[in-house]
């Protein structure tokens, strides 16, 4: 039987709307996108299930699973969502958080602080609602993934391995004003949607039929933010393939842990760069901003 991954880019607070994406392996062992969606009401109306906001709560889980079973003919494995979980209370920052921000603040991806308030409840709700339903949360203690997990994970850090680039990519709409100031509102949103783009087209070469148009004419912040939930989603259940090939590393401890891509941990190889025969290469130009401060003399040749 197929194998299905579940993305959700979960709002902190009620009444916000959730990115939800659902990928499927194909029989080649490729993956696809089954539905990628702003919202649980979207998901779950494209399903045919419908959506009943005073009886599912503020994240309808069991609808959702159904949904999934409808939409993708597949086994559900893995649920991997963008925010903080953990086996117990959530009363502020985790070791969890503590950790991705010591190894990728210096390169713009630091965690926000979570709070008993924010997300709190929300959090509870999705921990609560997938293990009720065999999703057990997978933490850095875990010796290995249980049958059926739910994970957290952080897109900002694993974009980096994505995109291939060292610092956060900018692509969050309400930080356009932050990423580009010195250009007009609409240079912004198409500087804006240029960088969703590009991160579409980089999943792209993962993920097979993701049915999300981004427009090169202008587009409104509502537009631009909808797109930027499903992207978001979407990089999750990204995340989501690397921990199934077992190429995942969790960061933090048996309470809580970001799973990102393992080969974002990985050294980077400077022996090509400090090869004499590279010293004057545009590949050793690219690379010596990164070179580390004690291998930076060297004599000319």
């Amino acid at each position: 039987m197929k194998i299905a991954i579940l993305g959700i880019d979960a709002a902190w607070t009620p009444h916000k709307p959730s990115g939800i994406a659902l990928i499927r392996q194909t029989e080649a062992e490729k993956w696809e996108c089954v539905a990628v969606e702003d919202s649980y009401q979207d998901f779950l109306n494209r399903s045919g299930i419908g959506f009943n906001s005073k009886a599912t709560g503020n994240v309808p889980v069991a609808e959702l699973l159904e949904a999934v079973k409808i939409l993708s003919e597949a086994e559900l494995k893995l649920v991997v969502a963008d925010i903080p979980l953990a086996k117990g209370l959530i009363v502020g920052r985790r070791r969890a958080d503590n950790e991705i921000s010591r190894l990728f603040g210096r390169k713009g991806c630091s965690t926000h602080t979570p709070s008993q308030t924010r997300p709190g409840p929300i959090s509870e709700e999705i921990r609560d609602g997938f293990e009720k339903h065999g999703y057990t949360l997978a933490t850095a203690s875990a010796d290995r993934l249980p049958g059926r997990a739910l994970i957290e994970t952080y897109p900002h850090p694993a974009l980096l391995l994505l995109m291939n680039k060292n610092y956060r990519v900018p692509y969050k709409i309400s930080k356009a004003g932050k990423y580009f100031p010195t250009l007009s509102s609409v240079d912004r949103r198409a500087a804006i949607a240029q960088k969703l783009q590009d991160v579409h087209t980089a999943l792209s070469q993962s993920i097979s039929r993701i049915d999300i148009a981004i427009s090169e004419e202008p587009q409104s912040l509502r537009g631009l933010k909808s797109i930027e939930d499903r992207i978001d989603a979407l990089v999750c259940a990204w995340v989501g393939i690397h921990v199934l090939q077992g190429n995942a590393q969790a960061i933090g401890d048996g309470e809580a842990a970001i799973w990102l891509p393992s080969k974002l941990f990985q050294p980077t190889d400077w022996s090509a760069l400090l090869a004499p025969e590279a010293r004057a290469s545009e590949e050793f130009m690219l690379g010596i901003e990164e070179l580390p401060l004690e291998h930076r003399a060297f004599e000319s040749r």
